[in-house]
């Protein structure tokens, strides 16, 4: 079928007051709109509650955490992934894999939906030394996904923040081949040789320090899902300094971008005579 646009929320801010979280209150209310205006896209979570999933073999003792992601899951077009540092190749398997059993178990909590579709890899190594820790750590949450109960197949993005060697893209749902200011899309590494052969639907690219107006945000939207072929996109203007998160905060033009990814995605099955089936 032909690829679409998808669209990634590092949700990295704390749900606050959302013990009802289809109140306007909700500091997640922005992005549920979002997602119910534009039901034909799909809208990557990423679930952070503390680096991980907090206190690992257990559900999140917040309320606002347990709401939150129970009414995300109740959502058509989401999917749920959950957050974990690698801390560049450095986290051992020991650690990592009660932080992704933790995820899975989170779908047996009876009360609420917490169920969790996949995992994120932040941190990720870059060079291919790192590249059998990394195998290693995708086959480790497949077996852990797949042991009884057994899940449906989990949705692994893994985040380099940049290009990667394309052989890490074969077991894996999506890479982010660029996280970095809106200053540098236009000279971007993952839109060169020699990365222009990895798998474009596999990639996501994330957009922060955003300057440009609702115009500028469909341009860069229709670049990257219609000419670079890209899987998963976000765009934020919240600008990163080394004391400031750009992700946790609402971007200004998030309602804009769910509409330019509506628009985007609408031009490219008008037309998917111009574009190989994958």
């Amino acid at each position: 079928m032909v690829n679409v646009l998808s669209v990634i929320f590092p949700l990295y801010l704390y749900p606050a007051d959302c013990s009802s979280p289809s109140s306007s209150e909700c500091a997640w209310a922005p992005f549920f709109r979002t997602v119910q205006t534009n039901p034909s896209i799909i809208f990557n979570f990423i679930i952070n509650i503390n680096s991980g999933p907090g206190t690992v073999n257990q559900v999140p003792s917040d309320g606002n955490w347990q709401k939150v992601i129970a009414y995300a899951n109740g959502l058509n077009n989401t999917r749920l992934i959950g957050y974990i540092d690698s801390n560049p190749a450095r986290i051992p398997p020991s650690i990592y894999n009660p932080q992704i059993q933790t995820y899975k178990n989170w779908a047996s909590y009876e009360p609420l939906d917490l169920h969790m579709d996949g995992i994120f890899v932040d941190d990720m190594a870059h060079s291919l030394s790192s590249a059998s820790y990394y195998k290693l750590f995708v086959e480790n949450i497949k077996s852990i996904w797949a042991a009884a109960p057994k899940a449906p197949t989990p949705y692994i993005v893994m985040n380099p923040g940049s290009p990667i060697d394309c052989n890490f893209y074969s077991n894996v749902g999506s890479i982010v081949s660029f996280e970095d200011y809106y200053s540098a899309l236009n000279n971007a590494p993952f839109i060169k040789a020699p990365y222009t052969n990895c798998p474009r639907y596999k990639q996501t690219v994330i957009i922060h320090d955003f300057t440009g107006s609702a115009a500028e945000q469909q341009r860069v939207s229709d670049d990257l899902g219609e000419t670079f072929r890209v899987g998963n996109i976000f765009i934020t203007s919240a600008i990163q300094t080394d004391t400031q998160n750009p992700y946790d905060d609402v971007p200004p033009l998030l309602q804009q971008l769910g509409g330019s990814v509506k628009s985007t995605n609408s031009w490219i099955l008008a037309h998917p005579q111009w574009y190989p089936n994958i």
